[in-house]
């Protein structure tokens, strides 16, 4: 592997966090660094990852505080499930368009935040129809062409797939994880602790990618973690070490075993998960069907490190609890913008 190679490898999600916000862009549009989050809700946390040489580069995780997936031996989401006339909070990206109705959309839906200047948005394909809302009181306001943007935090009535706001305060940006920080490791650390990767690794990592896929039904991954925290300048010393993890469904010492023989021992951590990569893709490919985006699911979000599915939707209503209960045996993780009030 070059220098190059490993640069690219290395950075991806943890280079981007790391950035200052350029000026114009809402940031509220980046890929679901901002959860919905009013005083009942839980804090907001970040999710980034990056596939690069079919390895997961995995940033700080965050666990959210997701609606229970509704499967066999997993808690009731009943109690999550929004109802007509129920109260709901949240916040997220606001779209106003002429002559259409507003609307709060899910993360992924709305403006482009890597073109600047940021262009008019299209109607957002996933999204709640609001009433009551001050566009005037937007955060991030934008308007041109008779479109206004912008984005805020809500509370209100929700009714047949339209919020009625009742109160409207300003987005509140989440804190940031610290990116460079290390890495919570699965596996224990050796004795001598994590050696530093050879300089070249291709040949092995194609190799761990190769018995992964063949064995989708039994593995997931791999992904890389930095358990002396993520440094791309410094190699003078341990920071920036890597190691390759691997998760898998059935016994792990015999997975370590098999793994071992394909790739170097001290680069490799192997745990277990509850999603095997075949499962785990075929969750997504479900999640990203027509029948899904009728009852207003939106982007998936396949969490290997995290070892769970997100579903992102505007609102878990009564037709996405039904739907995410027959995906995997309901083990998907809901993740809606608007939840119950209190």
């Amino acid at each position: 592997m070059t220098d190059v190679d490993r640069l690219l490898t290395e950075d991806g999600a943890r280079w981007r966090s790391l950035q200052p916000a350029p000026p114009e862009p809402d940031l509220t549009r980046l890929a679901r660094r901002h959860r919905p989050g009013w005083q009942p809700l839980a804090a907001a946390a970040a999710v980034s990852m990056v596939v690069a040489g079919g390895v997961a580069l995995a940033a700080t995780w965050r666990s959210p505080d997701p609606v229970a997936p509704a499967g066999d031996g997993a808690a009731s989401p009943g109690d999550e499930v929004v109802r007509d006339g129920d109260r709901v909070v949240g916040q997220g990206f606001v779209v106003a368009l002429p002559g259409r109705p507003f609307q709060l959309c899910t993360p992924s839906g709305g403006v482009r935040v890597d073109v600047y200047p940021e262009p008019v948005p299209e109607a957002c394909p996933i999204a709640v129809t609001v009433t009551g809302l001050d566009l005037d009181r937007l955060s991030k306001r934008r308007e041109r062409d008779g479109a206004v943007w912008g984005s805020a935090r809500v509370e209100g009535v929700y009714r047949a797939g339209t919020l009625t706001v009742t109160r409207q305060e300003d987005f509140v940006e989440p804190p940031r994880a610290d990116v460079t920080a290390p890495d919570r490791m699965p596996c224990p650390e050796p004795a001598a602790g994590w050696p530093r990767q050879p300089d070249d690794m291709s040949a092995a990592l194609a190799r761990l990618n190769q018995a992964v896929n063949r064995n989708a039904a039994e593995y997931n991954g791999p992904w890389v973690l930095y358990p002396y925290g993520w440094h791309l300048q410094d190699r003078s010393n341990r920071k920036g070490t890597e190691v390759y993890a691997v998760g898998t469904v059935g016994d792990v010492a015999a997975a370590e075993r098999a793994l071992r023989e394909v790739f170097p021992a001290e680069q490799l951590c192997v745990t277990r998960v509850t999603w095997s990569k075949a499962a785990m893709d075929a969750a997504a490919s479900r999640l990203r069907s027509p029948q899904a985006r009728r009852v207003g699911i939106g982007t998936p979000f396949p969490d290997v490190l995290g070892d769970r599915v997100v579903a992102e939707m505007s609102v878990l209503d009564q037709a996405a609890s039904q739907f995410l209960a027959g995906v995997t045996e309901g083990r998907v993780v809901a993740e809606p913008v608007l939840r119950k009030a209190g």
